[in-house]
């Protein structure tokens, strides 16, 4: 439904032009105000004394463009607005062809709700009023252009924008879009400045949720460990304010959307309950709006919070994780996207994997782990995606050496093949971390796997040797450069054991001669 104001001299004139379309009235609300009530009224569309005027549309239900503040009643004016509004571009611009002024902005809405390319021929450089300069902005921002257009020239045109002359409300409208565009670029203390100092102007309520909901983003985008908890207090109290102001507007889609960020915030706090609940109210709201794929989502983050908790010591949650990722994968199939399809098979097949049950049902989980990791590489392929391939192959070798013990092969064995993937692209110079874990895992792997002869494996005792050598070089981390020399003497001992006469080649470890 579409909002009409019309302050008590205006409102049967306005009913009256809205009954010359059929049943038009239907799609309105009407609202009669007076004068004094002037500053509280919140409609799409406002008429009185001074003509029509079109709100900032803070609840996002259309593209971002602004209308002239004022605009001089007509009654093919109002029809066209309240056709534009409803998204009947083909009314509105039978409307509107006799005023140029009016069906510029409806134009890039209408191209940027159906992604039709902009033609730079309704734009004018030259330009130096408000509202043009925003729409400009907004056009370089969110439009589909035939050539690129370049981060600071729309910076440029934001800033041209805000220092032109206009109301605190419509300044504040522009300074929103152009902090969500500044935290997109990844400047977020200049989008940040942007915000405080827009909130800090005499504006409505409904203005200040809209600036704080995206200062939410732009702070979360911030946290980084370790978590600065100021800014963690900060968050809560922000997230909180815009979640009480959407639910108490109906703004289901929007509320649920904070939740999720809300969710995070919580568990990132140590706040595990607090989170679960934060998310599964978010999915409540999102399957209740029929939003399937923002569902879909929560339903992915939902089993992601629920993965980590089991990693960190609650294994309990596998199975929830699980039951979670499994209907996210109702929505993200390998038609639909193929990338989350594949994200999703990754952690499925470590909680496969890792999942609690009794002996005879570990030989099935095994089964369908294997499946999962093997449908993640079919989309992380070597070629195309080489981190992620060595992500899921270091994974898929600890998984190997979770599962049962097979009777024609050695899981150890397979897990080494996998690691040995991983370490290729993981190599010392590109991913060190990377490579210093999987190296440890390797380590690991190799005192299980089986010996092909009976008596001392001198092949592998030397890849042993040589990998924990490396790994004490290379590592930062004090406690795996400790293992690394765990295993270094391990290995010594186990070459003393079968050959006790033999001297150790000394190798030498940070100046220390082994």
């Amino acid at each position: 439904m579409i909002s009409i104001f019309a302050s008590t001299e205006w409102e049967e004139k306005v009913k009256n032009v809205i009954a010359t379309e059929e049943r038009l009235h239907e799609l309105i609300n009407i609202n009669a105000f007076d004068a004094a009530q002037l500053c509280t009224v919140t409609a799409d569309i406002i008429v009185d004394d001074n003509g029509i005027s079109v709100s900032p549309d803070w609840y996002n239900l259309m593209p971002p463009v602004l209308f002239p503040p004022v605009i001089n009643f007509d009654t093919a004016v109002l029809l066209g607005l309240v056709f534009c509004r409803l998204a009947n571009f083909e009314k509105s611009y039978f409307y509107l062809a006799g005023f140029p002024g009016i069906l510029k902005p409806v134009d890039i809405i209408n191209r940027l709700i159906n992604n039709v390319e902009m033609d730079e021929v309704i734009f004018d450089n030259e330009a130096v009023d408000f509202t043009n300069l925003h729409n400009s902005a907004i056009s370089y921002q969110y439009g589909t252009w035939r050539r690129e257009i370049a981060l600071p020239a729309i910076e440029s045109v934001f800033y041209k924008a805000l220092e032109s002359a206009g109301t605190a409300e419509r300044h504040a409208f522009t300074a929103r879009h152009f902090a969500t565009f500044l935290c997109d670029a990844g400047d977020l203390s200049q989008a940040e400045l942007v915000l405080e100092k827009y909130l800090a102007t005499n504006i409505s309520p409904i203005a200040c949720i809209g600036l704080k909901s995206v200062l939410c983003n732009v702070w979360l985008k911030q946290l980084t460990v370790p978590y600065d908890q100021s800014l963690l207090s900060k968050l809560k109290d922000i997230l909180w304010e815009c979640l009480q102001s959407y639910e108490a507007d109906n703004r289901n889609a929007e509320a649920a959307l904070l939740l999720i960020d809300a969710s995070h915030v919580a568990n990132i706090s140590n706040s595990f309950t607090e989170s679960l609940g934060y998310i599964n109210k978010a999915i409540g709201m999102l399957q209740k709006e029929s939003l399937t794929e923002l569902w879909g989502s929560a339903q992915l983050r939902k089993g992601m919070l629920l993965y980590t908790w089991a990693q960190n010591g609650q294994p309990q949650f596998y199975r929830t994780a699980l039951q979670a990722l499994q209907e996210a994968l109702k929505i993200f199939d390998r038609a639909v996207a193929p990338d989350v399809f594949a994200d999703i098979h990754h952690h499925l097949g470590i909680i496969y994997a890792e999942i609690q049950d009794e002996v005879k049902k570990k030989a099935v989980w095994a089964a369908v782990s294997v499946s999962s990791f093997t449908e993640a590489l079919n989309f992380y392929n070597k070629v195309d995606y080489p981190y992620e391939f060595a992500m899921i192959c270091h994974h898929f070798g600890n998984a190997y050496t979770k599962y049962p013990a097979a009777v024609h092969s050695d899981n150890f064995d397979k897990a080494l093949a996998w690691y040995r993937e991983a370490l290729d692209i993981r190599t010392a110079a590109h991913y060190p971390i990377e490579r210093c874990n999987t190296l440890y895992n390797y380590l690991e792997a190799s005192w299980e796997a089986g010996n092909p002869t009976e008596g001392f494996n001198e092949e592998r005792y030397n890849e042993m040797w040589s990998i924990a050598h490396e790994l004490s070089l290379l590592t930062t981390d004090e406690n795996l450069k400790s293992e690394a020399y765990g295993h270094i003497e391990a290995l010594k001992k186990l070459k003393e054991n079968f050959n006790p006469a033999e001297t150790t080649v000394p190798v030498t470890i940070h100046g220390i001669q082994n």
